[in-house]
Parts: C-alpha cells; structure tokens; sequence
C-alpha cells in the first residue's frame, strides 16, 4: 500500500474512533440525566434511536482490520514478526488504559481485584472469567481472535482462497443466528454467541481487499453473499437480543442495521474513490487506538467537574471531552505507541539479522 492509501485508511480510523466517541457521550447524557432535562436530551434520544454511531465506528474498525492486518504478515519468520509486531503495537497502550481505569476506581473506593486486573491484560478476561474493566473493550477480544484465525489460515496457505474465506464466513454468521433460531422456535436450547457475526465483518474486509485491490476471482460474488447473510441474520436474532437485554441489540433494530449499512458504504466508497485525503484526518487516525482506549476515563474526569445536565450547555463540556481526549491520546501515542511499535519492529529487524549471520557463518 502507497503511503498516500495510508493516508486514506487512517482517514478512516478517525471517522470511525469519533463516531464511537460521539456516540458515548450522547448516551453518556441520557443515562446521567432524567429523560426531560433539556433539549439536548431530545435530541440525544433522536440520535441513538435512529443511528448507533457506535456500531457504526467498529463496524468500520473491524472493516479497516480484515482489509489491511492480514496482508501485514510476511517476511522471513512471518507468523513470528506477526506475533511481535502486533503485541507491541496492542498490548502497552491497552496496559496504560488498564492501570489508569484501576487508579481511578482505587480513588473511588472500588478497586478492582488483582485476578481482574491480570485477566483484562491479556485482551482475553472472558477466558478467565472476569469482566473487563471498562466495557467498551470488548472489541479487543474479538481483533484477537481474528488474528489467531488468520494466523492459522496464512500457515495453512489459505489466506487468499476466496472459496475457504466465504465458507468461513458463512459459517460464523450461522453460528450467532442458528442457535438464536433453534432456541426461539424451541428446537435446541444451545448456548447463543455474538463472537460469529462480528468476525464477519473481519473477514468481509479481508474479502473486499481480495475484491477491489487483489482482483481475485470470486471474490466479488463472495462479498455479495457474506453481506446478505449479514443483513439476513441481523434482523433474525434482533428480538432475541433485545428481550435477552444482552447489549447486541440495544435501542432498537433500526439503529443497528443503518449503523452496520452506513460502515459498508463508507468504506467501500473510501476504498474505491481514495478517499478521504485529509491530513487532519490522517493525524487523528494515527491515534484512534489511544482515543479508544483512553476517551471514557476523560469523559470520566470532565463529568467530575462539568456534569452533564441535558441543557445545550453540554455541547461545551462534550467538545472539552473531545478536544482532552485528542491531547491524551496524542501524548500517549508519542510516549507509549510509536516507541512501542518501533520497539517491535527493532526486536524483528535485529532476529532477521541475527539469522543472516548466522547463514552466512554456517
């Protein structure tokens, strides 16, 4: 990829970190103010129940992963400079993020248990049955497993099979909404999953990379399949979601689809028209990661001193949110990301070398 596409796809990480930013703070105002508080609660509530901008940003995160980590592995020792490179490009802003949420619980007389803590620092607490410390991380887990996934697929040299990447697909869309299915008609009460669904939307991006700049063959007919299945198979678990109260589905069908509707056509019409190219865009997309991780503990904090009250003064306090949020995270990626990425890249370059010495000398 040019670093002009570069551009283009950072451009896109910021479009998708302030959707979720903006959608948080929206619905930061409705659960802290009564319902008829002030205006802005209208039209807080007009928003959230016609669009979950949330949905919406990692729907484009996810899209943005499965069009460009997977062709990000090569190299000598490729599943190895895969592992590194991605561990330290993950890993120590998530631990930042961590021990900035466990200090802010310790001041507030909750400290969260050392076992949670841990178990957060993984990206897997599920697996060690502890919950994560601030629930907006759950798409962490799901990257993780994309990458084992594809990591698998590169070693068995499937990686760029169009037909084993749709049936993939295929298949972990199926698993979220047959199990809904067979529950709700009373056929098989087996245990209900939304790990499947949102793979797929990895795995769609991998599939459009395939499609728009790979030009493999089928690949086109395989996005049209994966996206109806999605748009099949969102609507058939809604109800069940929603009477569940398990967060898939949360105002409301509506917002979930126009979210996941809107991500698709943003992306594929960025992809194929390069666009946007926009510097200030690019900038903040470098730091999306850190804006993620880091823009509830600074909402967190503005509240302490400026509580939201529904009235169009809010407005303010959100920007002040927005504008913290983008200094923090800038100052971490300076601090923390970039010389943790450049670490990972050090421990892969001096391996190589390390083995061409070692070549040579044999």
């Amino acid at each position: 990829m040019t670093s002009q596409r570069y551009a283009n796809i950072d451009g896109l990480r910021a479009i998708a970190a302030l959707g979720v930013m903006i959608e948080h703070l929206f619905g930061d105002l409705l659960r802290q103010t009564p319902p008829a508080a002030g205006p802005l609660n209208a039209v807080a509530d007009a928003l959230v129940h016609n669009i979950s901008l949330g949905r919406f940003g990692v729907a484009l995160f996810f899209l943005i992963s499965g069009f460009v980590v997977p062709f990000s592995i090569g190299g000598e020792r490729p599943l190895l400079q895969f592992a590194v490179t991605r561990t330290f490009r993950l890993y120590p802003a998530l631990w930042l993020a961590l021990a900035v949420l466990a200090t802010t619980a310790w001041l507030a007389g909750a400290p969260p248990r050392t076992a949670t803590v841990l178990a957060n620092m993984t990206m897997a607490p599920a697996l060690f049955g502890q919950a994560w410390l601030s629930p907006i991380y759950w798409t962490l887990f799901i990257e993780l497993v994309f990458y084992i996934l594809v990591a698998l697929l590169f070693s068995a040299g499937r990686l760029r099979s169009v037909g084993v990447l749709s049936l993939l697909s295929l298949g972990l869309v199926a698993a979220t909404a047959l199990p809904v299915q067979l529950r709700m008609h009373g056929i098989a009460n087996l245990p209900v999953q939304y790990l499947g669904m949102h793979l797929s939307f990895l795995f769609l991006g991998l599939l459009l990379r395939l499609w728009l700049v790979e030009r493999a063959p089928g690949a086109r007919f395989a996005v049209l399949a994966l996206v109806v299945a999605q748009f099949i198979a969102v609507p058939s678990v809604a109800t069940f979601s929603l009477d569940r109260g398990d967060n898939f589905i949360m105002e409301g069908l509506q917002p979930v689809l126009v979210a996941y509707l809107l991500a698709f056509a943003v992306f594929l019409a960025a992809v194929r028209c390069d666009r946007p190219r926009s510097l200030l865009l690019a900038r903040v997309g470098l730091i999306s990661y850190s804006m993620y991780l880091l823009h509830w503990s600074v909402n967190v904090a503005v509240y302490s001193v400026l509580p939201l009250s529904g009235r169009f003064g809010d407005v303010a306090t959100m920007l002040i949110c927005m504008v913290l949020t983008l200094m923090v995270s800038w100052l971490v990626y300076r601090t923390v990301e970039r010389p943790m990425i450049l670490f990972g890249r050090a421990i892969v370059l001096r391996y190589g070398a390390k083995r061409l010495s070692n070549n040579a000398d044999s």
